[in-house]
């Protein structure tokens, strides 16, 4: 009887764009971000992009067909596979690399 081995493969990320809540100051520039994507049809039109005050200041408020989303500071806003998604530093670095840090 021959043994057989089972092997899962993960794959490799997708490149894809992100914007980093950096400062306050970003936020305006994200949403703007937003609304680039939803007019050039690349997200759908109810997905939508608010600023909101929250308890430790502004925060980012992704509204898609899934619920609502906190962007807070030193997350990320994800755009790849067609769709926007919040992913927090962990996640996100856990995920993805930038090629740039390759070469240092």
């Amino acid at each position: 009887m021959r043994s057989r081995v089972i092997r899962i493969y993960q794959p490799w990320p997708t490149p894809v764009r992100a914007a980093c809540y950096t400062d306050p100051a970003v936020l305006p520039e994200i949403d703007a971000w937003v609304d680039r994507l939803r007019e050039q049809g690349l997200v759908p039109p109810d997905v939508d992009f608010v600023i909101r005050d929250g308890s430790g200041g502004p925060v980012g408020v992704l509204d898609d067909h899934e619920g609502e989303h906190e962007l807070r500071p030193a997350g990320f806003l994800v755009f790849g596979r067609g769709r926007l998604r919040v992913l927090d530093e962990s996640a996100f670095f856990g995920q993805y690399h930038d090629p740039a840090r390759d070469e240092i």
